[in-house]
């Protein structure tokens, strides 16, 4: 994995995909995985957001470590509504 955790490279994104990094470029290369290039440099760089979207669109299964979950915020005590009685 590169150094930043929140990015991938081409290579990495082969592993997990299980696909040779040439399939990767032709992905990226035809928009259908989004990215950036690396200034002065043909590498290429896939946000782990984006792999998860591409992978669930794709139907391919994203392994656990790259599945993101929302915390859930809790919540303050339940409060009872009053109830009205019309006579």
């Amino acid at each position: 994995m590169s150094k930043d955790n929140n990015v991938l490279t081409t290579g990495d994104v082969a592993k997990i995909c299980n696909v040779v990094p040439r399939m990767v470029s032709i992905w990226f290369d035809n928009g259908l995985l989004n990215g950036y290039r690396i200034p002065g440099s043909r590498d290429r760089r896939i946000p782990i957001a984006e792999l998860a979207r591409f992978m669930a669109a794709h139907k391919i299964p994203i392994p656990q470590q790259y599945v993101t979950v929302k915390k859930a915020v809790p919540e303050g005590p339940k409060r009872r509504q009053r109830r009205t009685s019309k006579r």
